[in-house]
């Protein structure tokens, strides 16, 4: 197929020629990408397709016509799109059959944050209700989580409902409920859709967008938004992500297949891929490629922003992956240590000013084991003048159990109960009611004002808490409420104000510990990751729900009852 004059005018195919001709900084994939376009055009007639020009302008010129931008410095403004997005809509919309239909029904899209993905979804969506002229279109934007599924959702809505927004958008029949966008015309709806969904039953996919893929943990929500979509004429299955932590999970084993096509290895012609990375040889401190992964600098990013997040992922070494993965787009594998134990290290003091725990008072950490394995109760100093807190762990372990499980977990825990790091109760399981004892002996030397606990397993040790004027909380396991105090931990200890006494059990859970960080970037110490190695992350858990407690008020709103005891939450 020769492209006419108009063609080789557009934005789109300027964007294809510059790339091609190095006047714009683009990775190898994209390159390749390009490349495939080109190769489509001369293979068009031959694989029963054409480019219709007009199909393809007229979504690039949706969103500047009927779309404003509705946030920052841009807000009022026409949503003119990037070059590199044009080029991705243009094809997308532009190929299609010998009897008028889509050849592309599935896109994978990888981008470093922050360059434009939920608004161009957003915009994509309502485009599809309104101009792909399906009867009864319905689009969900598919996510782990309904809560991250509707932020693509909620900019939709703001692209009708803003006071800034272009009143066109309104005129063509849009309209917005609590949980859905209907379009009149074609009786078209948008709906939000998460793995936590009340319902993903008697869905009839038209456009489903799998919204941050990387962190999806199966195919789940994908396969049911593909499934429903058998029987329409033209569906769409727009993955758009960044790269994760994750390198055995779906996206990235989807990635790696995707790939061998755009390298011409396998053969898909109904697939699209823009994959925006660094090539393996280009080193990620040098600024000058981090255009690759975020083809908006200097169209809205500002590279300013993204070495700010340099400068601290190199300050603090633990930040590193997730520049990586966020800003960078590239795959790190899920760090086997958080927390490196020299900066760990850096905090152990030669003896705990004991003192300054009843001084300033403290907040505990109770992780309750199963009957076989480590219990942990961790006492956290609340801040001294200098903002300095310290550390005083329990830990209980069977005594019966003691030589199996140091061999089983490869760790000398006989040697730590000798050297008093750890307490062995009597029996082959751990006794609840030492444990008591010893937070009943310590509790008021050590100015215990609360006792946070994870609830699992723990109704009856609360009650018997409460029975000694103990108070004690439920600190929630929720990712977006332990998030804070996961963050404000690490922050801590690399500015050396969480001191403690070098206790070898601490350490070497805190070298077990991965972290596991959400789309919104909340983040929780990974449990799964360690027990598999043999590791415990335990005490690290329990001190984390202590500093999480300290930061709550000594009043809760909330109260939970259990048999006539309040125990606050």
């Amino acid at each position: 197929m020769k492209p006419t004059k108009e063609m080789l005018d557009s934005v789109p195919f300027q964007y294809a020629n510059d790339v091609l001709a190095g006047r714009i900084v683009v990775g190898l994939k994209i390159r390749k990408a390009v490349e495939r376009f080109f190769g489509w055009l001369e293979t068009a007639e031959e694989d029963g397709f054409v480019l219709d020009h007009k199909l393809g302008m007229r979504v690039v010129a949706f969103f500047p016509t009927f779309l404003n931008h509705t946030k920052g410095k841009m807000a009022g403004k026409p949503f003119d799109l990037a070059p590199f997005q044009q080029f991705t809509l243009y094809n997308l919309f532009g190929w299609v059959d010998k009897t008028g239909k889509r050849r592309i029904n599935t896109v994978y899209d990888k981008r470093a944050k922050k360059n434009g993905k939920t608004a161009e979804m957003a915009g994509l969506s309502l485009y599809c209700m309104s101009f792909d002229l399906e009867m009864g279109a319905e689009v969900y934007v598919g996510a782990t989580k309904e809560d991250q599924a509707r932020l693509c959702w909620e900019q939709a809505k703001q692209f009708i409902e803003s006071p800034v927004s272009n009143p066109a958008l309104r005129k063509m029949g849009f309209s917005v409920f609590q949980k859905q966008i209907k379009f009149a015309k074609t009786q078209s709806v948008m709906k939000p859709l998460g793995g936590d969904s009340q319902t993903q039953d008697g869905i009839n996919a038209h456009v489903s967008i799998i919204d941050e893929y990387h962190a999806h943990k199966d195919d789940s929500v994908k396969e049911n938004l593909e499934s429903s979509s058998v029987n329409r004429l033209q569906p769409i299955v727009y993955h758009i992500t960044t790269a994760g932590v994750h390198l055995s999970g779906v996206c990235k084993l989807y990635e790696d297949s995707v790939t061998e096509v755009l390298e011409g290895r396998k053969k898909d012609d109904h697939l699209w891929i823009m994959i925006h990375d660094l090539d393996e040889a280009d080193e990620w401190e040098n600024p000058d490629n981090w255009i690759k992964a975020n083809p908006l600098l200097n169209q809205g990013l500002v590279i300013d922003n993204i070495m700010k997040e340099f400068t601290k992922a190199t300050n603090q070494p633990s930040k590193i992956p997730n520049f990586k993965t966020k800003h960078l787009n590239m795959w790190v594998d899920a760090p086997q240590i958080w927390i490196p134990n020299e900066i760990w290290m850096k905090n152990k003091v030669d003896e705990l000013p004991i003192d300054k725990f009843a001084q300033f008072g403290s907040i505990a950490g109770l992780d309750l084991s199963t009957t076989t394995d480590i219990t942990c109760w961790v006492v956290l100093s609340e801040p001294d003048d200098e903002g300095v807190r310290y550390i005083k762990p329990f830990f209980f372990i069977p005594q019966d159990t003691m030589i199996y499980r140091s061999k089983e977990d490869r760790v000398p825990y006989d040697y730590w109960v000798k050297m008093g790091y750890m307490i062995a109760t009597p029996g082959n399981v751990v006794d609840y009611d030492y444990i008591l004892d010893t937070i009943m002996s310590y509790h008021t030397k050590l100015g215990v004002k609360r006792t946070e606990a994870d609830s699992w397993n723990a109704t009856h040790f609360a009650q018997q808490l409460q029975q000694q004027s103990i108070e004690i909380s439920f600190f929630s396991q929720a990712i977006g409420v332990i998030s804070f105090p996961t963050k404000q931990f690490e922050k801590l200890v690399y500015e050396g104000k969480i001191k403690h006494d070098g206790n070898p059990v601490l350490s070497w859970m805190l070298a077990g510990c991965a972290i596991y960080e959400d789309a919104n970037g909340n983040k929780k110490v990974h449990k799964g990751q360690s027990n598999r190695n043999g590791r415990r992350v335990d005490g690290i858990i329990a001190t984390i729900m202590a500093l999480g407690g300290s930061m709550t008020p000594d009043e809760p709103k909330g109260k939970y009852e259990i048999d006539q005891s309040e125990i606050y939450i």
